[in-house]
């Protein structure tokens, strides 16, 4: 150990050291975590704050997607439910025009097998093609199938109507059993079964052809 003795003047800058100094750490450096202590609150806050701002931005995101897709959904079926009317109202048309065909066919035969169980029902036609007409002279003719021309001859000679007519009957074979045609100079009247027939499926917007199966 040193002697040397320290002159009093060379003293005057020095503190007094305290037992502190000697065994642990400075007082201000004890200060030092407390302030980082309080300044990891305002962090811990703005970290809590962004996640909040995040999860709603999220929750906003995913409800707009939702939307979206709601909306695309929507039209998906809406598209589907147009093609299933158009479908069905497709289907009905067809299916009406199947029955109306069949029906069609069916008063098809049910006129040919009335006319040849009844082959006197001609006379009503030949009567009601005569009254449209004007006026009948000798220059009228009525076009009639073999089978309803004998028919007529027969029953005129005991009808004083149609016995005193002076018109000529023609055998035609062209005209099918059930219609007739009447000629004048002027005039002609188609009651043949195939002009009548396109009328009445006229007014129905068909066009069925009347095949002719003349015999």
């Amino acid at each position: 150990m040193s002697n040397r003795i320290i002159p009093k003047e060379a003293l005057s800058g020095l503190r007094k050291a305290e037992l502190g100094d000697l065994g642990g750490p400075n007082p201000r450096t004890r200060l030092e975590p407390t302030r980082a202590e309080g300044s990891a609150a305002p962090a811990s806050a703005a970290l809590a704050k962004a996640h909040e701002e995040g999860y709603r931005e999220g929750v906003e995101a995913g409800r707009r997607e939702v939307e979206v897709l709601l909306h695309t959904e929507r039209d998906a079926l809406r598209e589907v439910r147009n093609g299933l009317t158009q479908l069905m109202s497709e289907f009905e048309h067809s299916l009406a025009n199947d029955v109306l065909s069949m029906s069609l066919e069916l008063a098809k035969l049910i006129v040919r097998h009335s006319i040849k169980v009844k082959p006197d029902l001609v006379l009503s036609v030949v009567k009601e093609a005569v009254a449209s007409l004007p006026g009948v002279d000798q220059q009228t003719t009525i076009h009639l199938h073999p089978s309803d021309a004998a028919l007529l001859r027969k029953v005129a000679e005991s009808d004083k109507t149609l016995h005193e007519l002076p018109w000529r009957i023609v055998e035609d074979v062209r005209v099918e059993r059930g219609g007739c045609r009447l000629e004048t100079a002027t005039t002609e009247v188609d009651a043949t079964l195939e002009t009548r027939w396109r009328r009445i499926i006229a007014a129905l917007g068909r066009d069925d052809p009347w095949i002719d199966i003349t015999t």
